[in-house]
């Protein structure tokens, strides 16, 4: 399990390199979501390695598969820090 400093200082190089990604907005926003207790919403699609039983026709979510047992308040510190509302 990576901290919210990890992380933080993760996506702080990612917004300094491209600023305008795609990426770094889906997750802006699974983050939000997470950190309200949500779960990210659906991946989208099933990863091979997945280990859950039925994630469902869109896939597990973004938090069962990425984040399994990460709490709301590690997605509170990681908006917090990056100036991101949740």
């Amino acid at each position: 399990m990576k901290s919210a400093e990890e992380t933080f200082m993760y996506y702080k190089e990612m917004e300094k390199i491209k600023p305008a990604s795609s990426m770094l907005r889906e997750v802006k926003h699974q983050y939000g979501e997470m950190a309200r207790g949500g779960d990210g919403g659906p991946l989208g699609y099933t990863p091979s390695d997945c280990l859950q039983s039925d994630p469902g026709p869109d896939g597990p979510s973004c938090r069962d598969y990425n984040y399994p047992g990460y709490p709301d308040s590690f997605f509170q510190e990681v908006c917090a820090l990056m100036n991101w509302p949740w």
